[in-house]
């Protein structure tokens, strides 16, 4: 039984079904009347128009979604043993990876392991962490605790310097070290690679972690093979190609000068000679158009731009940018190569992106087989109940 009495809001009738089905987002037009008496970020219990407990979460009046859930079990406090208790069970998920070959990846994924608006990635013995509300901000101290306990990290370093606090009317803030000692450069094992990791400068946590599985299936295609990395950034996808042969050239594509430095260092890391591969700083659509000029085939292209649409308001306008950006990729492609398109667009789905792939063939009057298709790997659970939270597609075609 809970021994917090906790301030409480009601819904409107009829509004607790996805909650009782394991929804954790409730919106601010499903309460009765706006919670005044709760502070931003503060817990409270939420109960049906009839008076009956439905969850407990965290409040925020700022926000479209007003209150985030952390249980549906009345009997369960929100204190520190309930936060060491989900990031135990975090923890335990990630023994599916053998550290000895892996030991970069995502250890919280928000609503996915029961924390809503709390990341953690983790490399090596260093975690970064970023908080993304202000619930998860109230329990800030609470999670860096249980952090320390539960992993044995090192280090951690707060990354909170993201946009998306705005919205929760937080501040962004630079990057600082909470715990430890957090070094410049990481390095890292990914499936056996290696990368080094700016963790204090790098995109998201310095990473793309959540596309290991898709670069480890890339390497089937590759031996041998011609290929084209556009948004390379570090090199991820580039260093798993061209670790799968001799013969195998790739070149590596982004805008960014120092993602494209460190994409070579990548090569060197792992025993590839640099100067046996293309790497170039520009801006891939019209890298592209210059290829297709140029008359330029390659065996494999690889697509992985930021995502294009961050909210519905610019969701045709993305959709039109992926139908133009796998255009491009198959104007370069050979018949018969490989088309690897990714999105980590959360309002762009699945269909949406084999539509762009499809729309772009028929322009071509090319024919396209699916051969695989991937979302999020063991480290990015979703909530099976919150299908919205889901943003990762990569899809590999052969494109005739």
């Amino acid at each position: 039984m809970s021994l917090v009495h906790y301030p409480s809001t009601s819904l409107k009738p009829h509004r607790d079904e996805s909650l009782q089905n394991g929804h954790l987002w409730i919106f601010s037009g499903a309460l009765q009347q706006a919670p005044s008496w709760v502070e931003t970020g503060g817990v409270l219990d939420v109960k049906s128009s009839t008076g009956q407990f439905v969850a407990r979460g965290y409040y925020n009046s700022a926000t479209d979604i007003a209150i985030r859930i952390l249980t549906h079990n009345e009997d369960e406090d929100i204190d520190a043993e309930f936060v060491r208790r989900r990031i135990r069970r975090a923890c335990e998920l990630r023994a599916v990876f053998d550290p000895a070959q892996t030991n970069a990846y995502r250890l919280i994924n928000s609503e996915g392991d029961g924390l809503p608006g709390l990341v953690v990635d983790r490399y090596a013995d260093t975690l970064v962490m970023q908080i993304h509300t202000a619930g998860m901000e109230q329990m800030r101290p609470l999670v860096l605790e249980a952090l320390l306990q539960e992993t044995g990290a090192q280090g951690i370093l707060l990354r909170n310097d993201g946009t998306a606090r705005r919205r929760e009317g937080l501040f962004t803030e630079e990057p600082q070290v909470v715990a430890g000692e957090v070094p410049k450069q990481i390095p890292v094992r990914e499936n056996g690679v290696q990368f080094v990791i700016d963790v204090w400068n790098g995109q998201k946590t310095g990473f793309f972690i959540d596309q290991r599985d898709k670069r480890a299936a890339l390497q089937k295609y590759a031996p041998g093979k011609r290929v084209l990395n556009c948004f390379s950034y570090t090199g991820g996808f580039s260093v798993y190609a061209a670790l799968t042969s001799p013969e195998t050239r790739v070149t590596s594509v982004d805008v960014s000068a120092p993602a494209i430095k460190a994409a070579r260092e990548n090569f060197t890391l792992n025993g590839l000679d640099p100067q046996e591969h293309a790497f170039e700083t520009a801006d891939v659509f019209d890298y592209l158009e210059q290829l297709r000029q140029d008359g330029e085939l390659f065996d494999i292209v690889v697509l992985d731009p930021p995502a294009f649409a961050k909210t519905l308001g610019v969701r045709t306008h993305a959709l039109k940018a992926y139908r133009r950006l796998n255009t491009l990729g198959m104007q370069v492609l050979r018949p018969g190569g490989i088309l690897l398109t990714c999105s980590c667009s959360g309002v762009i789905g699945m269909d949406d992106i084999l539509g762009a792939i499809s729309t772009s063939a028929q322009r071509l009057h090319r024919s396209v087989q699916l051969l695989e298709a991937y979302t999020h790997g063991v480290d990015h659970p979703i909530n099976l109940a919150m299908p919205e939270t889901s943003y990762l597609k990569a899809v590999f075609t052969r494109v005739e």
